[in-house]
């Protein structure tokens, strides 16, 4: 077999550096790298490569600082970018500076040799790059890299079988859905599982941007549309072309963006800003909210011919407080997944303490998924045995344990019950009286009781001769 292309890998780190020069040389490509990123510019001069793959944070000289000297030097080569922080701000920034692609760590042999193997068909005359540029990869949630579902309960296996229903058509899909009740990650499973998962999945978020920097992001501009626009740009529906682009939170878009958006769901084609033609793009389209769009449309502030669009398969995702049984095995998972990210050694993964795995259960969470998530994390950190404790867990899980100290030290229900109005009574009692400067007529008078009423309180309490 042939060399299939030589490759410049730039990292900082040797372990990473190293297994990907042994990934890609049994495809086989011809690999050269360098730990040290100054020295790039000089492998490029000496050895000519048809790809740059480069870490984008490192030491004294970054990815971006790598591509803008490789595309200076020869604008033709192709610069795929490797970040542990897939972020849509990485997408534009990397689209900016020209950069082909980008890979998010931790990526399986698999998902390196195919977008390698997808700049090399680009170089030798294949799909247009801006089809396969600068897309976010998804998170890995499972050994081969793929995005799973975590969940057996009624709700969520609901969920998955109308998710599983749905993946092959190209129908678009509105998520409803609280915060953190894992919207995104749904609409990658989606993807993952359509005849579009070998092309890009873009997420955006409709409400992080502002309505100019947007527009400018979904549909691109042309060179001197605006201040600041020195070149032209390809919109995210450009780039995902054949894939998926995921709107978050779209009930968040202006009067203007929706009419636009829905220009491109009727027609299939987009205009750049400050541009006269029109491109076809074929995309999915997977919107999500966590507001009801359609009360929206009947206050008037969003469009209902885009809602009827977007609303082909609507999927509610449920909140994680009702998903019984699915709390401790979500927790499960991500405190394995975390031990195995922090760990040194291959030490065993620490189990859940009977009283932590009742916190879990027993909390609301408010921030669903996510604020598990984050909950296992810091227990993950935490640990330093074989058994996550409730020690471990943020104090608003710990206080639901101090509450049932608190209310058994109290004594039965009615009896704590009878304690607060007695407490109550006193205190209202007293400041009673003390506005009325211990008169009891008129004491009775501001609280609307008889005079006796009053005499009788007082007497309870023992508040007799106080004032």
């Amino acid at each position: 077999m042939g060399i299939a292309g030589k490759i410049l890998i730039v990292d900082d780190e040797e372990d990473a550096l190293e297994n990907c020069r042994r990934i890609l040389s049994r495809v086989p490509y011809d690999c050269i790298g360098t730990s040290n990123p100054g020295q790039a510019l000089a492998l490029l001069e000496r050895e000519h490569p048809g790809l740059v793959l480069t870490d984008l944070r490192m030491p004294k000289m970054d990815g971006i600082e790598v591509l803008t000297a490789a595309k200076r030097f020869d604008p033709a080569v192709r610069v795929v970018l490797v970040t542990a922080h897939a972020t849509i701000e990485t997408a534009v920034t990397s689209m900016r500076y020209g950069a082909f692609d980008y890979i998010t760590k931790p990526f399986t042999s698999e998902e390196l040799i195919q977008v390698v193997r997808r700049a090399f068909a680009v170089e030798a005359g294949g799909d247009a790059p801006t089809r396969a540029a600068a897309v976010p990869r998804p998170a890995a949630s499972a050994t081969d890299g793929s995005v799973q579902m975590v969940g057996s309960s009624k709700p969520m296996k609901g969920v998955c079988a109308l998710a599983d229903r749905v993946a092959p058509t190209d129908s678009n899909v509105l998520v409803y859905g609280e915060s953190g009740t894992g919207k995104e990650l749904l609409a990658r499973y989606i993807h993952q599982k359509s005849r579009r998962a070998e092309h890009p999945f873009i997420p955006v978020d409709c409400v992080s941007l502002n309505d100019s920097l947007l527009e400018s992001e979904l549909f691109g501009h042309e060179k001197g549309a605006f201040t600041g626009a020195h070149a032209v740009k390809p919109g995210l529906f450009e780039i995902a072309h054949g894939g998926t682009v995921f709107l978050d939170e779209v009930s968040g878009m202006s009067p203007n963006l929706q009419a636009r958006l829905l220009r491109v769901l009727q027609e299939r084609q987009v205009r750049r800003v400050g541009g006269t033609k029109f491109m076809h793009v074929d995309v999915r389209v997977i919107a999500a909210s966590n507001q009801d769009l359609e009360d929206l449309c009947r206050k008037g502030t969003f469009r209902e011919d885009l809602y009827y669009r977007l609303n082909v398969i609507p999927v509610s995702l449920p909140p994680l407080r009702s998903r019984e049984g699915d709390i401790l095995l979500l927790a499960n998972e991500f405190v394995t997944r975390f031990v195995q990210r922090v760990q040194t050694d291959t030490g065993s993964i620490p189990a859940i303490d009977p009283s932590a795995a009742d916190l879990l259960m027993r909390y609301s969470w408010p921030g669903n998924v996510r604020e598990l998530q984050n909950v296992m994390e810091r227990a993950a950190v935490l640990v330093d045995g074989h058994t996550v404790m409730s020690t471990h867990l943020p104090d608003r899980l710990q206080a639901l344990a101090d509450k049932d100290s608190t209310s058994a030290e109290a004594g039965s229900f009615k009896q704590a019950k009878q304690q607060a109005v007695e407490a109550f009574e006193r205190n209202f009692l007293l400041d009673l009286l003390k506005r009325n400067e211990g008169h009891m007529s008129r004491a009775a008078r501001e609280a609307g009781v008889d005079r006796k009423t009053i005499e009788r309180m007082v007497k309870k309490h023992g508040l007799r001769g106080t004032f």
